[in-house]
């Protein structure tokens, strides 16, 4: 190792040390961390006694107070289909199949779609590139034009849509049983 690696380690192990001594040479943690059902944080100022039921209150009203449910006061974006899984049917080689996936902005953001992607070369999708707004609807269209290796069998495709939302990837399906080819 270079000179300037083992400095970089000395200034980190310090400064990890006296992390360390700060909070052990606190009177007692219970005035350094406040526990709440849903939390575990610092209290802003260690030093003082608080009630517990104001700074729950505080916290509470702070927008980027991270829960551990998962609820946030934070805007979301979520994109609701009507159905993610679409059948065919029986379909013949080198046919065009098309299907439109309706959805919904069921948040409170715009929604951003930044890609939609098939599984294969044969299953294209067509998606909407300006944002949707909340409450508004869309489509995905998916054209799935089967090859004459597909023949006989049955298929299953998906789209994977990447959006703005959590999970940032949906997976739609679509599925269709490829009729043999007279030859």
């Amino acid at each position: 190792m270079n000179d300037k690696s083992n400095i970089a380690i000395v200034i980190s192990l310090v400064a990890f040390f006296i992390s360390l001594y700060s909070l052990t040479s606190k009177s007692g943690n219970e005035d350094f961390f406040t526990k709440s059902p849903n939390k575990t944080y610092i209290s802003p100022d260690p030093a003082a006694k608080r009630n517990i039921g104001d700074i729950e209150k505080n916290m509470r009203e702070n927008p980027f107070t991270p829960t551990m449910d998962g609820s946030s006061k934070l805007p979301k974006t979520n994109i609701k289909f009507a159905s993610d899984l679409h059948e065919f049917g029986n379909v013949d080689v080198n046919s065009e199949n098309k299907y439109s996936f309706t959805f919904k902005n069921s948040g409170n953001e715009p929604l951003k779609i930044s890609n939609a992607k098939g599984s294969c070369g044969c299953t294209v999708p067509n998606w909407p590139k300006e944002p949707i707004l909340p409450g508004e609807s869309g489509e995905i269209e998916v054209v799935f034009r089967p090859s004459k290796g597909q023949a006989g069998s049955k298929q299953t495709k998906t789209v994977t849509v990447s959006a703005n939302t959590s999970p940032e990837n949906t997976i739609l399906k679509i599925t269709a049983f490829v009729n043999k080819t007279a030859e």
